[in-house]
């Protein structure tokens, strides 16, 4: 493997590149370009924790010589892709929460619970189907 740009000093330690390796607990396990392996910490920079795929190359903040200090997974590397620029759609896509599920722009939302309620919310709501639409439940109220 090619490591040649795998490791850049910074003042107070390196950026590294590895790979995913399997789920824990306690974090990520890395196993680094160089060999060694490590449960690291991994950067947040939103409101859903990032996740990863073992085999999936990140790169990492650590300092080699300090047990003290966990590495951080700083996030994954890939290239910029068909998939990156909108090109490839997936098949299937699943966003998954414990709770609630919502999904929002401006004045509309959608929001799954973990009771089963879907509530749909928006300035009007429009349905077409080139087929059948059907509207069924144990009860349907209209106005």
């Amino acid at each position: 493997m090619d490591s040649s740009y795998s490791v850049i000093g910074t003042q107070n330690g390196l950026l590294v590149t590895g790979l995913v390796g399997q789920p824990s607990e306690e974090g990520i396990i890395v196993t680094f370009d160089d060999g060694v392996s490590a449960t690291c910490d991994v950067l947040e920079s939103g409101p859903v924790a990032p996740r990863f795929a073992t085999g999936e190359r990140v790169l990492v903040w650590r300092k080699p010589e300090d047990t003290a200090t966990r590495p951080v997974v700083l996030g994954r590397i890939g290239s910029l892709g068909k998939g990156f620029l909108g090109g490839d759609t997936p098949d299937e896509l699943l966003l998954e929460a414990r709770h609630s599920l919502t999904l929002r722009v401006g004045a509309g939302s959608i929001t799954i619970r973990e009771d089963g309620k879907i509530l749909i919310k928006g300035k009007d709501l429009v349905s077409h189907a080139q087929r059948l639409n059907r509207i069924k439940g144990g009860a349907v109220q209209i106005n």
